[in-house]
């Protein structure tokens, strides 16, 4: 359940991008906003701002996590930030892209995720590493919020 929930957690990486045009936006400004969302992200991960990190995410967002766990709706994402925020301290949560596309209302970003964290009630410190696709939505307000996030597990390389 702690793994699901911290994975949970992972999943929301709440990147929601600020203002763009719909026609003729390039790459290039849909990255930057992007990026600008990512450190937003990273400090809210860090202060464990439930609330916050939910807030990015559409009414019917769909996540799936690196163990098969589905999350539906914004409301469900966010109980399970408060769950998680409960039961965890964050140490250190970094993502890295590796790509990012869009084309008019769309945008996708691909990369890795890494979190640390200290479970409340036994003091483990837990690291999870994670690969991940995510898929944002330009909403009327030209605002960006993540609908679709999927997670597999980082393995580690055969010699």
């Amino acid at each position: 359940m702690r793994t699901r929930l911290s994975l949970s957690l992972a999943t929301v990486c709440l990147l929601t991008l600020t203002s763009a045009r719909v026609f003729g936006q390039t790459t290039a400004e849909a990255r930057k906003s992007y990026d600008a969302g990512m450190q937003n992200a990273k400090r809210d991960f860090l202060k464990c701002d439930a609330e916050a990190l939910a807030s990015g995410v559409t009414d019917d967002y769909t996540g799936v996590n690196a163990a098969g766990d589905v999350t539906k709706g914004r409301a469900t994402e966010l109980k399970g930030e408060r769950d998680f925020c409960a039961a965890n301290t964050i140490m250190a949560w970094d993502a890295t892209t590796t790509d990012f596309h869009s084309s008019g209302p769309l945008a996708w970003a691909a990369g890795t995720l890494s979190m640390t964290f200290k479970v409340k009630a036994t003091g483990n410190v837990e690291k999870h590493d994670a690969h991940y696709l995510a898929i944002y939505a330009q909403q009327p307000d030209k605002k960006w919020f993540q609908q679709y996030f999927m997670t597999v597990p980082v393995r580690a390389d055969k010699k």
